[in-house]
């Protein structure tokens, strides 16, 4: 991590003088100390105005790189090769920023991109422009209860395991360890909503379980553990963890109804056969 942390310093020297370019920053695995030899660097380049193209392929040629596939104009991210190492280059306007931190802090948007850009700049890493990077820093610390209940309104109801138990009777294995993976993203989702912890992507699902403060015990090790036991075993850990999550919820916000949360999570389709002639 420390050496991918010096190398885009180094690159910002080479394209901090941009005209419009009002800040710098390391997003990504990197800035949140996730970072392995697998990781690429994600700088993000904040303008007044966005570059052109002529100016993105300068900026190619400063840092002495190349595209990874090819150039596709419209898009805000140039994926690089810079001496064998993969960097991603984000152009993101200053107003797009602000408009996504007041979309979400303002009127509680709860889609996973506008909660990805939140994420990543509580934890991006300034490399110019540390002003207004700490404005947007100390703006994104203000976590909503109201955005927290909106969340867990959107993502408690998927709570329940008769569709696993379904797929396990069918013999469906594709459906079922696709719902498995469906239902610890959502028990995800919710946990940081009750962390008050935007979403750093899928990806970091075990490293943000890790960190988290409120959880189920041995949350990561269930998790993984869930796709190496029995699927019936798998069932029922599934059914106790999500049922633990309900619990928390409860101790956290006392008013929020669960009732029908419960009531899902205790159902079980049975088989329905025709009457007897």
């Amino acid at each position: 991590m420390r050496w991918r942390m010096d190398r885009a310093k180094e690159f910002a020297k080479q394209i901090a003088h941009y005209e419009n370019v009002e800040a710098l920053v390391i997003g990504g695995s990197v800035a949140r100390g996730y970072a392995d030899e697998f990781s690429d660097l994600e700088i993000i380049l904040f303008w007044n105005t966005l570059p052109d193209d002529t100016i993105r392929f300068r900026i190619v040629e400063d840092l002495k790189g190349h595209f990874l596939f090819v150039y596709d104009g419209p898009s805000r991210e140039d994926q690089l090769i810079i001496d064998g190492l993969q960097v991603d280059l984000w152009h993101i306007s200053v107003s797009h920023q602000e408009a996504v931190i007041d979309h979400v802090l303002k009127h509680y948007a709860s889609d996973m991109g506008s909660l990805n850009a939140m994420d990543t700049i509580r934890n991006a890493f300034p490399l110019s422009g540390e002003k207004l990077v700490q404005r947007w820093k100390n703006r994104a610390e203000n976590y909503p209860q109201e955005l927290a209940e909106k969340i867990l309104d959107e993502h408690l109801d998927s709570f329940r395991v008769d569709y696993l138990t379904l797929s396990e009777d069918r013999k469906d294995l594709t459906g079922f360890y696709n719902q498995l993976s469906f239902l610890q993203q959502e028990a995800f989702l919710v946990l940081l909503a009750l962390n008050k912890t935007y979403f750093p992507s899928y990806k970091w699902l075990y490293k943000s379980l890790h960190d988290m403060k409120i959880k189920p015990a041995n949350a990561v090790e269930r998790f993984r553990k869930a796709y190496e036991i029995t699927r019936d075993i798998a069932i029922s850990e599934t059914r106790e963890i999500l049922e633990e999550i309900v619990q928390l919820v409860e101790h956290q916000i006392p008013h929020y109804d669960t009732e029908p949360i419960r009531r899902r999570l205790e159902y079980t389709r049975i088989p329905t056969l025709p009457p007897a002639a």
